[in-house]
C-alpha cells in the first residue's frame, strides 16, 4: 500500500484571509451602500406619504367644494317664482326663516331673502355672530373653531312632484285640504315642504302623511302650522303645469373638532353639515370631509353697480343683497410629513391666515410640519336676480 505524505508547510502557505485593514475597508463600503439604500428607501417612503397625503387632501377638498357649490347654486330655489319677485308665505311654526315685521292684518311676515344664503363668524365655540335663524345652537360634541366662518343655505329640493289637480276638488278648491302629489317623495311627518307656483309659495310642516295611489297625501294642520289654510289656491287649471311640491332644505356648514388626534397629538378638524331640524339628538351634525383646517367666506354685495366682497361680521353685511360667494379652504395632512415647520401665510377668500407656533383657532394656522394646500372658488347665487323688485303679496294666510 502506498503511503501519502502531507506537507504541513505547503497547506499553511495556501491558507490566506482578510487583513484588518481590508476588513475595515469592506465594512466601510458596506456601510456606505447601506446608507445609500436607506436614504433611497426613506426618500421613496416620504414621497409615497406626500403623494398619498396630497391625493387625500385634493379628494376631500374637491368633495367639500362640490357640496358647498351645489348648495349655493340651489340657494333660494322655490319653483318658478323668484325670491325677489314674490315673498314666501311661512306657515310652518318652527321654520328657520327670520321674521320681518307684520302684515297689515297683524300676522307675522317672514323674509326668505334674508336666510336663503347667509353666514356667520365663530366668535367662540358657543357664540356665532350673527345668530343662525330657527333656534340653532352651536354644537357641543364637535365644537366649532373660533375664527372660522359659517355658511347657511336654504332651498327647495331638486326632487319635486306635480299635482294631479287642485288642492281640494276640481269643483271646490280648498285652502285646508291635504295636498295630493303624483310621486312618492318619501316625505314624512314633521318634514318642511314647499308648495309653489309662479304666483305664490307656501312653506308648511307636514302633520300627517298618507299613501295616495303612487303618490302621497300631505296634511298641514295647526298648531304645527300657524294656519291650517294655505295662502292661495294651488293646482288650478291656469297654474297647475307650473305648480310643484318639494322638501325644504336648510343646511349649516361649519368647521369643527372631530375629537381625533394624530401621532403628534394634533387635533383633526373637519367640515360639518347640520341640517334642519336643528338641535335634535336624532339628527346630529354630519361629518363631510376631514382635514379641513379652516374655512373663510366672503360675500359679494352689489353696491353702486360694483360687487364688493365682505365678511359676515362687516357692518355692511346684508344677506338679502348677496349675489355671489367666495369660499376658501385650508386643507391639511393627517400626519406631520413636511421636512420643515410651516411658516407660510395663506390667503383664502381674500383673507390672510398667518402662522403661529401654537395656533388653537382659525385666526392663524399651527406652525407645525403638517402639509397644507389652499383651495378657493367663487359661486354665483343663481336664484337671485341682479335687479331688486318689490315684493308682491297676492294672498295672506
Amino acid at each position: 500500500m502506498a503511503t501519502i505524505r502531507i506537507n504541513k508547510n505547503t497547506l499553511t502557505a495556501h491558507q490566506k484571509g482578510f487583513s484588518l485593514v481590508e476588513l475595515l475597508i469592506a465594512m466601510a463600503i458596506g456601510l456606505i451602500l447601506l446608507t445609500g439604500m436607506i436614504a433611497v428607501f426613506s426618500g421613496n417612503k416620504r414621497s409615497a406619504e406626500l403623494n398619498s397625503a396630497m391625493s387625500n387632501i385634493q379628494e376631500n377638498a374637491r368633495f367639500a367644494l362640490t357640496t358647498l357649490s351645489k348648495d349655493i347654486r340651489m340657494a333660494g330655489y322655490q319653483g318658478c317664482l323668484d325670491s325677489r319677485r314674490g315673498r314666501m308665505t311661512v306657515l310652518a311654526a318652527d321654520a328657520p326663516v327670520p321674521q320681518d315685521g307684520f302684515h297689515q292684518n297683524g300676522k307675522p311676515k317672514f323674509d326668505f331673502n334674508a336666510s336663503m344664503v347667509s353666514g356667520a363668524v365663530v366668535v367662540t365655540a358657543d357664540n356665532w355672530s350673527p345668530e343662525i335663524p330657527g333656534g340653532f345652537e352651536p354644537p357641543e360634541d364637535n365644537p366649532s373653531i373660533p375664527g372660522t366662518d359659517v355658511l347657511t343655505v336654504q332651498y327647495g329640493d331638486r326632487l319635486r312632484s306635480t299635482l294631479p289637480g287642485p288642492v281640494g276638488t276640481a269643483s271646490e278648491p280648498s285652502l285646508s285640504d291635504p295636498i295630493v302629489i303624483n310621486e312618492d317623495l318619501g316625505i314624512r311627518t314633521g318634514d318642511l315642504v314647499l308648495i309653489a307656483s309662479c304666483a305664490n309659495v307656501d312653506l308648511i310642516e307636514v302633520t300627517t302623511v298618507a299613501e295616495d295611489g303612487n303618490g302621497q297625501s300631505l296634511s298641514h294642520t295647526a298648531p304645527r302650522n300657524r294656519n291650517g289654510n294655505l295662502s292661495a289656491y294651488y293646482g288650478l287649471p291656469n297654474d297647475i303645469a307650473n305648480t310643484r311640491v318639494m322638501r325644504f332644505r336648510s343646511h349649516v356648514y361649519y368647521i369643527g373638532d372631530t375629537g381625533l388626534v394624530n401621532e403628534s397629538g394634533d387635533s383633526i378638524r373637519a367640515l360639518y353639515q347640520q341640517s334642519f331640524p336643528y338641535n335634535d339628538p336624532a339628527n346630529p351634525p354630519a361629518e363631510l370631509a376631514q382635514g379641513v383646517e379652516n374655512m373663510r367666506i366672503s360675500y359679494g354685495l352689489r353696491q353702486n353697480n360694483t360687487l364688493r366682497y365682505v365678511s359676515a361680521n362687516d357692518p355692511v353685511f346684508e344677506p338679502a343683497d348677496i349675489e355671489s360667494i367666495q369660499i376658501g379652504l385650508i386643507m391639511t395632512s393627517y400626519e406631520r410629513i413636511a421636512e420643515q415647520d410651516d411658516t407660510n401665510v395663506y390667503v383664502i377668500a381674500g383673507q390672510s391666515i398667518p402662522p403661529e407656533a401654537a395656533a388653537d383657532s382659525g385666526l392663524s394656522h399651527a406652525q407645525d410640519r403638517r402639509y397644507r394646500l389652499v383651495f378657493n372658488t367663487t359661486v354665483k347665487v343663481r336664484n337671485r336676480r341682479d335687479e331688486k323688485i318689490k315684493f308682491s303679496q297676492t294672498a295672506n294666510p
